[in-house]
């Protein structure tokens, strides 16, 4: 087996290969980065996609995003795993492994000061590998998913645009200012933020929304259409989820409910991204607004990435929200410098 860096005509066959592994626990998915394998990567100023090879044939893949980070008070350069999947025939081969193994070395030559991936709160077996490799289990995460089923009032309606280019000054000042002093938060310019409109697939500058009050931008918060990146398609679900799609059934004979998505159903989901405010109140009006946006637009679920009890949540009130546990694992490539302050994770980086 040999790693090599993953190329633009590997698109199908890596698509192929990713539909074969499934992932989740309550609600079994397939996902397929579609029609660009390569676009996920892409959200990433600086990104690598790396394959193991057997005889010429992909037997897995992963991939990592390298950029500037706050770790305990000084800007480092971090790296960050992601998608990592193997094919059935090959699992317990040592190919995350040796995918693993290709990446931090690409990191230290990068003088890359730390490592760090998540994974879903219960993977074990991806916990214990990467526990195997030096990793450990940093600070336990939640991404809060909304299901998008019905209208909501929203309060301060008129004081909602989209930015323009004139705002971006205001709004990187503004994210700056709600990060502050959390670890692995890349702090912003205009220009930076510029270029991350720039570089998603499916975003532009009518994706991310303002509250303006009296001409002060007072919140911000941006929703990135992961459904024209990702195909999610449900595979299988427990009997305890079946059973709570037939009360939902039932309760929805007298009021709106979420639907419980059925095995083959191919769900829509929007990431948020960025995220800052002044005070979590102001937010309220902009989740609101973005809920209804997905109403219209058939999409099922916004979902975003906090410490679990981050005041974001609270904004979140009156809103159908089901949590998904995450585990942040870090791994120091130089003297630890990751210290006890909160946590940043990006929507763009689940």
């Amino acid at each position: 087996m040999y790693i090599r860096e993953a190329n633009p005509d590997d698109n199908d066959e890596l698509q192929q290969l990713q539909a074969q592994c499934p992932q989740g626990q309550s609600l079994i998915i397939s996902t397929v980065n579609t029609p660009d394998f390569f676009a996920r990567a892409k959200a990433y100023a600086s990104y690598r996609v790396y394959v193991a090879c057997e005889d010429s044939r992909i037997v897995g893949s992963a991939a990592l995003a390298i950029h500037e980070a706050v770790l305990n008070g000084d800007t480092r350069r971090v790296g960050y795993e992601f998608q990592y999947f193997t094919s059935p025939d090959y699992r317990r081969q040592g190919v995350a492994r040796s995918l693993h193994q290709h990446i931090e070395a690409y990191f230290r030559e990068q003088d890359t000061a730390l490592s760090f991936l998540v994974t879903v709160e219960g993977n074990l077996p991806s916990i214990r590998l990467f526990e195997s490799q030096g990793y450990r289990m940093h600070r336990a995460l939640v991404v809060p998913v909304l299901l998008a089923y019905k209208a909501e009032d929203v309060p301060s309606r008129e004081k909602i645009r989209s930015i323009t280019s004139k705002d971006l000054d205001a709004v990187a000042e503004l994210l700056n200012q709600t990060w502050q002093g959390y670890d692995l938060y890349e702090p912003h310019t205009a220009e930076s933020l510029a270029q991350l409109i720039d570089r998603l697939s499916a975003y532009s500058f009518d994706n991310l929304l303002v509250l303006e009050d009296r001409g002060e931008i007072m919140a911000c918060l941006g929703y990135w259409d992961w459904s024209q990146i990702t195909q999610i398609t449900v595979q299988a679900i427990t009997p305890r989820l079946r059973m709570i799609g037939l009360l939902f059934d039932v309760a929805r004979l007298i009021r709106p409910m979420p639907r419980t998505p059925m095995p083959g159903t191919t769900m829509k989901q929007w990431s948020l991204t960025p995220i800052g405010f002044k005070d979590p109140a102001h937010l309220v009006p902009l989740l609101r607004f973005v809920n209804n946006q997905a109403v219209e637009r058939g999409v099922d679920q916004i979902c975003c990435v906090c410490e679990r009890s981050h005041a974001l949540l609270g904004s979140m009130k009156g809103l159908f929200r089901t949590d998904v546990g995450l585990h942040l694992l870090v791994k120091p490539l130089e003297q630890a410098l990751i210290g006890d302050d909160p946590v940043f994770l990006d929507g763009i980086d689940i």
